[in-house]
């Protein structure tokens, strides 16, 4: 019985010996930063996280030209400017690429390859054409009765060789911190918008009146009939509510 006891434990140590050996590998120290543009050169103006579109980043010295291992791809999150940030990636080669966006398809020239080493930050940049520009027109303000209200318009984007989808909805998107979102607060008043509508002033309002006094951020978003339906997004606006709504 101690002869099976000892072989046993013999066994097991010998395994998890090869199993640490084998997953002996440098811990996810290397980091990219980089920045997404439209297609006049602004930073452009996104959903915060993969709401408007995300950068698609997959692992190509893994597999180390074998074809029958297959790198799996992830996907990197966006701040509301377009600008993104990953501290954590394993050491290697990589392609990153725009995926699923709010404006034209990423084209294979728009692929980066990027060499992260641990301890070392990589930047990238990428240039999208956004479906739609969009622009405030006035200062949004509330009314005395409470309302928020608000002004803008919408360009359609033209890219060679594509066609341009229509227009098809728009919002004003009201909340109470800088992060504000599709899941904002007051956010509740969605329109229908048209291809004839390009380059009008389009007026907005709250559907709910503001009934306390405290700081609001704002943005408008918009999306086309598109295959992702990704909002486009103006900048943010601020506005320090009175509660005239009480």
């Amino acid at each position: 019985m101690r002869k099976i006891v000892n072989a046993f434990l013999l066994s097991l140590f010998v395994t998890c010996f090869c199993a640490c050996e084998k997953d002996n590998y440098d811990a996810p120290e290397a980091t990219v930063i980089g920045q997404v543009y439209d297609h006049t050169g602004k930073p452009l103006q996104v959903a915060l996280g993969q709401g408007s579109m995300a950068i698609r980043i997959k692992e190509i010295s893994f597999a180390n030209g074998d074809p029958n291992i297959v790198a799996t791809e992830q996907n990197l999150n966006l701040m509301m400017d377009g600008s993104f940030k990953n501290t954590r990636l394993f050491e290697g080669t990589y392609e990153m690429w725009p995926y699923e966006t709010c404006g034209y398809p990423c084209e294979k020239e728009q692929m980066k390859v990027v060499d992260l080493k641990n301890g070392k930050t990589a930047k990238v940049e990428f240039t999208v054409t956004p479906y739609l520009t969009l622009e405030w027109v006035d200062e949004p303000y509330q009314d005395e009765t409470g309302f928020i209200h608000a002004s803008f318009k919408f360009t359609r984007n033209a890219k060679e060789g594509y066609t341009m989808p229509d227009v098809e909805k728009a919002q004003l998107i009201i909340g109470t911190t800088v992060m504000c979102g599709a899941d904002a607060r007051y956010t509740d008043n969605t329109i229908d918008i048209t291809n004839i509508q390009e380059g009008d002033v389009i007026q907005l309002k709250s559907k709910a009146k503001i009934e306390f006094t405290q700081k609001l951020f704002l943005r408008v978003s918009a999306n086309c009939k598109d295959t992702y339906k990704k909002p486009c997004y103006t900048d943010v606006k601020t506005i320090d509510a009175k509660g005239y709504g009480k």
